[in-house]
């Protein structure tokens, strides 16, 4: 996946994605104005409700961004020659584009995106429907071991479509400290420790003490908590969106792992009381 199809598909409102003319190639097959054959994306149709493929139709390009211009070629001499990849390159530059792509399912269905060029950089702005609507259809599959969580999982996604880094890792984290705690209650009477030695424990402790009953991904991966913390705490809102798309794919791995345990035992009580009632039935 390239870096604008990047943008488009997993990247929040105001993200952004450097660009230089070594870009060339991916920029003109996802910015440029008339219909480009071939230029697809991979999402979820709010209309079909499942994923599916998007073909770019077309590009409503707008000159005026209200953006300062500033040559990053010439270097203000008018006289220097720009290679010709240079001056193609140029030529996205400093616009906003109105990007619609439509559903090879049915046509009808759409989603449109809005993008900024500065001289360096492409803008995320604006998108229909939300990342927000893409998305958390996606997670309903979670909510039998979410609980009431998945309320905090729909807001972080929420907060993230709309720009907000460090408000999503709020949510984030309370995701990851419900589900260690709820595991702890779960379990405490099996430990060695006592209730006050376990929340004297540090989190990534907590989490090593549990290691039994967390699922792998978790525990090889404690280290999770600790970098929401630190973004909510000290990092930019830029760095947290930027971040945000990992530590969501890692925290729905613990959640494919919780889920996965959650019908396998209950096929295992399907099965037992199946042989028990035959076993029965049978003699």
């Amino acid at each position: 996946m390239g870096k604008i199809e990047e943008l488009l598909v997993n990247k929040g409102l105001y993200d952004i994605v450097d660009i230089t003319v070594d870009d060339l190639d991916e920029i003109e097959k996802c910015l440029t104005k008339d219909e480009y054959a071939g230029n697809t994306i991979d999402c979820f149709c709010v209309h079909c409700a499942t994923n599916r493929v998007f073909e770019y139709t077309n590009s409503e390009v707008h000159e005026d961004t209200g953006i300062m211009r500033m040559s990053v070629f010439d270097d203000g001499n008018p006289k220097v020659r720009r290679p010709k990849r240079e001056e193609q390159f140029r030529r996205y530059l400093n616009k906003r584009y109105a990007m619609t792509y439509r559903c090879t399912r049915d046509r009808q269905h759409f989603i449109i995106f809005d993008l900024i060029t500065t001289d360096d950089k492409i803008i995320k702005v604006g998108q229909y429907p939300s990342v927000a609507d893409l998305v958390i259809p996606e997670i309903a599959k979670y909510k039998p071991v979410l609980g009431t969580q998945y309320r905090e999982f729909s807001k972080a996604i929420g907060l993230f479509a709309h720009g907000i880094g460090i408000g999503s890792f709020v949510y984030l984290r309370r995701i990851i400290e419900n589900l260690v705690f709820d595991k702890y209650n779960e379990v405490s009477e099996n430990l060695e420790i006592s209730n006050t030695e376990f929340m004297r424990l540090k989190f990534d402790e907590k989490i090593e003490a549990l290691k039994p009953y967390l699922p792998e991904v978790l525990v090889a991966n404690k280290n999770i908590y600790g970098i929401v913390s630190k973004g909510i705490h000290e990092l930019s809102e830029e760095e947290c969106r930027e971040m945000f798309p990992y530590i969501k794919a890692g925290i729905e791995l613990i959640l494919d792992s919780l889920l996965a345990e959650k019908e396998r035992k209950s096929k295992e009580k399907i099965f037992e009381k199946f042989v028990a009632k035959k076993t029965g039935e049978l003699k």
